[in-house]
Order: structure tokens, then sequence, then C-alpha cells
């Protein structure tokens, strides 16, 4: 049993290790998300204030100040900004933007578009996500 346990540790190791997040790889992270955001941002023409709901995601809460969001989407905290009618947003895990979001006015209270892992947003693995204005 050791000599398996000395045989697979050093190869969990190395499996396991490239995928910790560094700080320099967070620095990274950060600075991919700014610029995207920052490349995003525009005049705002929604009023995104208050309570949503999204499947998979949970219930949330998203606070406006001009063009810029702040909140929680499920365990989410997101931060972004909004240009016309569409809101860009990083959601992140321990400072970690772990998602980007694109959504859209689609009606009254629903916002349609979609969820990727890229950083910045990318249309290679998108998921679609639907937040949709709660009174919770």
């Amino acid at each position: 049993m050791k000599a398996l346990l000395r045989t697979l540790l050093p190869v969990l190791i190395v499996a396991v290790l490239p995928a910790c997040h560094t700080p320099a790889k967070y620095q990274k992270n950060r600075a991919a998300t700014h610029e995207w955001l920052t490349a995003s941002a525009g005049t705002s023409r929604l009023n995104v204030e208050g309570s949503w709901y999204a499947e998979d995601w949970g219930h949330g809460h998203l606070a406006q100040n001009g063009n810029k969001v702040t909140g929680h989407i499920g365990r989410y905290p997101v931060h972004g900004v909004i240009n016309g009618t569409t809101m860009y947003l990083a959601a992140t895990d321990e400072g970690w933007t772990s998602y980007t979001i694109v959504v859209k006015y689609a009606r009254p209270g629903v916002l349609e578009g979609y969820y990727s892992d890229y950083i910045p947003y990318s249309d290679k693995d998108r998921e679609p996500i639907v937040l949709v204005r709660s009174h919770r």
C-alpha cells in the first residue's frame, strides 16, 4: 500500500498543482475581467436594481449605480456594467472570475443571454441563462 501511495502521490501533485490559482493567475484573471468590462461599458438604458432569479443559479439581488452593477446571483458575487440594454457581468468565487455573463433585455422583467467560463466572454462554450425579476 505504501509503495502504491508513493507512486500515486507525485502523479496527483503534478495533476492538481497546475489547476491551483497562484497570485500571478489571480492577477491575470482580474486584469482580463477588468479589460473586458471596461471595453463593454456604455450608457445604461436598463434598470436592473432589485431581486432576480435564474434557473440553475438561484435567487439574486443586483444594485445599480449608473452603468455599474454589483450584487450576487445564487452563490456568486457579481459585478459588471451595462451598455444600452445589454448587461455584462463577472461572477466570482473567492475573488476569481469563474464565469462571464452577457444578458440583454428581452421583455419587461426578463433578461436573456449566455454565460461562459471564458474570461473574457466567449461564444465557444456558452450556456443559456435567463434572469427573471422576482419579488422576493
